[in-house]
């Protein structure tokens, strides 16, 4: 395997960081995940200060009651095509608790919201009490978040104002955090607003600014003995986590599973926690994933009486997939403490 490099990256500018929307959905608003407790810890030693919009906790409130519904509808499907199936061994049914969807989205707001004012000691910034002027005056000049046509990024246009203006009445600048193209271009049109794409970018900054040889230890890290089959096992352990979706050419394809075929490289590494004991990597290997899939088969078979039988196939397909993880090391042992696989959605071809 090739050396990897770490990614440039330069110290925090600022330790005032807001995070979109989109970076909570993005985590499946588990805000206990390893990035997240992460950025609790540089929250926690006064590196970094969070900060949250009224319309942003009102975006995250929906989407969060809307995720539960459909997990609790699912859960339902699930519990019946399962009892289906347990009825051909002759046993009973498998009582499956019933799951309130609407209770479930409330229950895991109020855990999100008491989260974020005592875990992460976030900072209110309102957004919704912006003056529209300024920001429909950006929608009928075109310009970010309005520059494609059709475009109607308020929400974001008004965060990106209320964030602007709060920079500018405290003499501080802001890193906003966002996978949203749209909002990050808003973002470059504030000299106190600084775009950045993912959580790990911030943790990243933050460790930079702590110093350390980190490219050394790094190294002695990769060229330890079993670092390839401590990195192969961690994928693997989680690759059950990733969401997939088929974009080929195959019909009503169902993607069953995948495993682990080979790491090509390992070509970039970013430092996102270190301290006397352990060093915390986020690296992206280039593997190659052996993906399962159930579809129809499009070959027209068909009977006696000219009618079509449709047939179902099962194949196994090798792609090339890029995938993100955290892994803890021991500096005594150089062994992993912890992982964890950072992407979440991969397309399938």
């Amino acid at each position: 395997m090739t050396k990897p490099v770490r990614n440039p990256t330069e110290p925090l500018r600022t330790r005032h960081v807001f995070l979109d929307t989109e970076v909570y959905r993005r985590a499946g608003f588990n805000i206990s995940n390893t990035p997240f407790a992460l950025l609790a810890k540089q929250i926690e030693e006064g590196r970094v200060a969070l900060h949250v919009t009224d319309i942003t906790l009102a975006e995250t409130h929906r989407q969060l009651k809307e995720a539960a519904l459909v997990m609790a509808a699912e859960a339902k499907r699930l519990a019946r095509d399962f009892n289906r199936i347990a009825q051909l061994t002759g046993e009973g049914n498998v009582t499956v608790k019933d799951v309130d969807g609407s209770d479930l989205g409330e229950k895991a707001w109020t855990g999100f919201i008491d989260a974020l004012i005592k875990r992460f000691r976030s900072h209110s910034v309102l957004a919704l009490e912006i003056p529209a002027r300024g920001v429909f005056d950006r929608y009928f000049a075109g310009t970010p978040p309005f520059d494609h046509r059709g475009s109607k990024e308020f929400p974001d246009a008004f965060v990106v104002e209320a964030l602007a203006r709060y920079c500018k009445s405290n003499e501080i600048s802001m890193y906003v955090v966002s996978g949203d193209t749209a909002l990050r271009k808003a973002v470059g049109e504030h000299a106190t607003l600084l775009a950045l794409e993912t959580i790990e970018d911030i943790l990243a900054a933050a460790t930079a600014e702590g110093g350390g040889d980190f490219e050394a230890i790094a190294d002695e890290i990769f060229a330890a003995p079993g670092f390839d089959d401590q990195l192969t096992e961690a994928i693997a352990a989680d690759l059950d986590f990733l969401d997939f979706a088929y974009c080929g050419s195959l019909s009503d394809v169902s993607v069953l599973g995948a495993q682990l075929d080979e790491i090509v490289s390992v070509d970039g590494y970013d430092v996102a926690a270190f301290d006397d004991t352990k060093i915390g990597l986020i690296l992206q290997a280039n593997t190659v994933l052996a993906v399962r899939l159930h579809f129809v088969d499009e070959t027209e078979l068909r009977d006696k009486d000219d009618d079509i039988i449709p047939t179902e196939v099962e194949t196994t397909i090798r792609t090339l997939v890029r995938l993100k993880i955290y892994v803890s090391i021991d500096l005594r042992t150089l062994r992993f403490m912890e992982t964890e696989l950072l992407t979440r959605d991969v397309i399938v071809e």
